[in-house]
C-alpha cells in the first residue's frame, strides 16, 4: 500500500510546487455520462495549465476473456457495477497555442495529458466477477470540447494499471468517452 501513498504523494507535490504560477485554467463542476456510468466531476486549476479533478459516480465494468476458447467451449465474460472516486491531474498542453490560433478554450477546451488515480468500491451488481474493491492508476492523453457554454465531450485513453491486492497487479487498455453538462 506504501507504493500508492508514495505515487499519490509525488502527484500532489508536483501540482503543488506548479501552483505559484498565475491560472489560466478555468474551474469547472459537471455531470457526465460515460461509457459505462454516471458521475460528477469538480475541475479545480492548481497551475497555469494545470487542473485537479475529483469525481465520484458510479461505472460499469464489462471484461471478457477469449483466451479461455483454447481450453473451454466459449469466452468468459463479467459485468459489474461500482461506486467509484477519483483524482485527476490534468495538464493542458494546448490552451495557449489554441487561444493564440483564435480556436475555442472555453472551460478548458483543449488536449491534455492527465493521471487518474481511481477507488473502486465493491460492486453493487455483479455477474462473474469477485467483488474486491481496488485501486486503478491510469495515465492518459485525451481532448476536450465544450460547446454551447455547457455541453461537454471528452475522448481519452491510456494504460491502466489495476491491484486488489498487492500480490496481483492486472494492466490494462483504458478508453473513455464522456458526455456532460457542465454548472
Amino acid at each position: 500500500m506504501t507504493q500508492w501513498r508514495k505515487l499519490l504523494s509525488v502527484a500532489v507535490l508536483s501540482v503543488s510546487v506548479l501552483g505559484a504560477e498565475a491560472q489560466q485554467a478555468e474551474p469547472t463542476q459537471s455531470v457526465s455520462v460515460e461509457l459505462g456510468g454516471v458521475m460528477y466531476a469538480y475541475e479545480y486549476p492548481a497551475a497555469k495549465y494545470m487542473t485537479l479533478i475529483a469525481r465520484a459516480g458510479l461505472q460499469a465494468q464489462y471484461a471478457s476473456t477469449f483466451y479461455n476458447t483454447i481450453f473451454y467451449d466459449k469466452p468468459t465474460w463479467s459485468l459489474g457495477l461500482y461506486p467509484v472516486i477519483s483524482l485527476e491531474s490534468r495538464f493542458y498542453y494546448n490552451l495557449a497555442k489554441r487561444y493564440a490560433a483564435g480556436k475555442m478554450t472555453y472551460k478548458n477546451s483543449g488536449g491534455f495529458v492527465a493521471i487518474d488515480i481511481q477507488y473502486r468500491i465493491m460492486a453493487l451488481y455483479q455477474r462473474e466477477v469477485m467483488s474486491n474493491s481496488y485501486l486503478i492508476a491510469t495515465p492518459y492523453w485525451g481532448f476536450r470540447r465544450v460547446w454551447h457554454n455547457h455541453f461537454l465531450f471528452e475522448l481519452g485513453g491510456g494504460i491502466s494499471v489495476a491491484t486488489d491486492r498487492w500480490d496481483d497487479v492486472d494492466i490494462g487498455l483504458a478508453f473513455d468517452i464522456r458526455l456532460g453538462y457542465l454548472f
